[in-house]
């Protein structure tokens, strides 16, 4: 039941990927209410990679609208379910929100380039920060009043393993890096040109055999360049479909020719799966 925020590099790439599919709403459109409370379109584009993933490793392949319901119906439920908390009197817990946000902005690389990433998205910091204090909410509401009241004996968690195994079996990820230069989908054909070209010339430099480590962290344009472009382990889902096409057809250590999305012009290398850091 736990509500989770997803990390910086699925906000930057897979919920961007996400809002194609609601694009005749802006992020801050009311889509529905719960008891009239207003329910945005940026909160259920929040939940839509959590949600994929979630089927994508039950073996499920929906469509779109399929998991844009599934998303509308679980941010209902964490509505109502928070509505309960405060009809409570119960509070979020400060502390554990405060490190969600610090973590999500340590792995954007700053303050500054998460306002970015969200800045493409149509949302802010502020709207962020609200979504993870109403989870927080409802895992605090569910610790105090439903968590009591399961008890599942070691026994019963072994058998239901054993026979839901299509449950806990993990859709196939990579391990990747890229180098980014950024031009939104309004950005004009001059600074579409100029990105593209700034990434071919990075895409030469890694040819010649510069660390690509090191090439990210110095022209890089995206959230990931302070962490040398490192995406860590990531399903197809998680990723809009260019880019997620790309990083799956490379051979560990292969460098992919220039690949465009919606963000700009993306140049990627497929890591040792046995590089990534845990």
């Amino acid at each position: 039941m736990k509500k989770s925020v997803p990390c910086a590099a699925v906000l930057v790439l897979a919920l961007c990927g996400a809002f194609p599919a609601m694009a005749q709403q802006s992020p801050s459109a009311v889509v529905l209410t719960v008891n009239e409370e207003p329910v945005y379109a940026w909160e259920i584009g929040l939940l839509v990679p959590q949600i994929q993933q979630e089927m994508a490793r039950q073996g499920m392949k929906p469509d779109q609208d399929t998991v844009i319901q599934a998303s509308m119906q679980r941010v209902v439920d964490s509505k109502l379910l928070a509505q309960e908390a405060k009809r409570q009197k119960m509070q979020p817990n400060d502390e554990r929100v405060k490190a969600t946000m610090a973590q999500i902005e340590g792995q954007a690389g700053g303050r500054e380039k998460l306002d970015q990433a969200l800045g493409q998205m149509g949302m802010t910091y502020d709207m962020l920060a609200a979504s993870v204090a109403e989870s927080d909410l409802v895992q605090v509401f569910i610790e105090a009043t439903i968590d009591p009241l399961v008890a599942v004996s070691p026994e019963e968690v072994e058998t239901y393993y054993k026979e839901h195994p299509e449950m806990f079996q993990r859709p196939e990820q990579v391990h990747a890096r890229h180098i980014l230069m950024t031009a939104g989908p309004d950005a004009s054909p001059e600074a579409k040109a100029a990105a593209k070209a700034k990434a071919e010339a990075a895409r030469k430099r890694a040819l010649a055999g510069e660390d690509f480590a090191a090439l990210a962290i110095e022209v890089s344009e995206g959230p990931s360049a302070p962490k040398g472009g490192d995406l860590g382990f990531f399903a197809r889902q998680q990723m809009v479909a260019p880019f997620a096409d790309a990083a799956f057809a490379l051979e560990v250590g292969q460098i992919s020719e220039v690949v465009e999305t919606q963000f700009g012009y993306h140049v990627i290398k497929r890591e040792d799966p046995k590089t990534i850091q845990r």
